[in-house]
């Protein structure tokens, strides 16, 4: 379990003024580890990841900006699509 930095999560879209939608290529992450998106949101409504192991997608736990990684990765390589308030 580790704090992502922005080397493992790199924002490589985004969208919206008001509310925004951003996806996140996600690099060597585990279950419970954790991405701050303060930087891109002001609130983070919803989150999913879509991983190399996690077979479909999988809904991360979402505290205020910060999101923590579902079950089932090891070392793994995603993309996590976040949905909010724009910062």
């Amino acid at each position: 379990m580790a704090v992502l930095t922005q080397g493992h999560c790199v924002r490589v879209w985004e969208n919206g003024m008001s509310d925004r939608i951003c996806l996140y290529a996600l690099r060597n992450i585990t279950t419970g580890d954790t991405a701050d998106l303060s930087g891109d949101l002001s609130v983070v409504k919803q989150a999913i990841m879509c991983g190399t192991t996690v077979n479909g997608s999988a809904t991360a736990a979402v505290n205020g900006t910060v999101v923590t990684m579902p079950a089932g990765l090891n070392q793994d390589a995603a993309y996590l699509l976040a949905w909010g308030v724009s910062a």
